[in-house]
């Protein structure tokens, strides 16, 4: 699912906005954050460091399949430079726990990790 473009876009150093989608009862809700803020985990898992995101907990907590778009101007894409994907995939916040306390130690605001199943992720450019 995770391909070698999508991992090169995560992996860059030129950071690029990541835009999440959840939907909940007034309808679908989008929040951001930077794609080396990414982590892959070794099952190609993305686990996201949360400081806020209460609202994206809980339309997750009600539907958890979420959808992101990741791009990156630099990355070789279909046409010339600039690629992205749609990835979807299913979410949960971890609080506790190894994976918790990793992201932590990187990230010391969080109070939360989005974590990611990803079932599909299709280049659009």
């Amino acid at each position: 699912m995770l391909n070698e473009k999508l991992l090169a876009i995560l992996s860059h150093p030129v950071d690029g906005a990541v835009s999440m989608v959840t939907n909940g009862e007034d309808g679908p809700h989008l929040v951001n954050t930077w794609n080396s803020y990414i982590t892959v985990t070794p099952d190609n898992k993305l686990q996201i460091p949360a400081a806020g995101y209460n609202k994206t907990e809980k339309n997750l907590s009600n539907h958890n399949e979420i959808i992101l778009s990741i791009a990156s101007r630099e990355i070789e894409g279909y046409r010339g430079k600039g690629t992205g994907f749609i990835v979807k995939g299913s979410a949960r916040f971890i609080n506790s726990g190894t994976d918790f306390d990793r992201m932590k130690e990187k990230f010391s605001w969080i109070r939360a990790v989005l974590e990611i199943t990803v079932s599909s992720s299709k280049q659009m450019l």
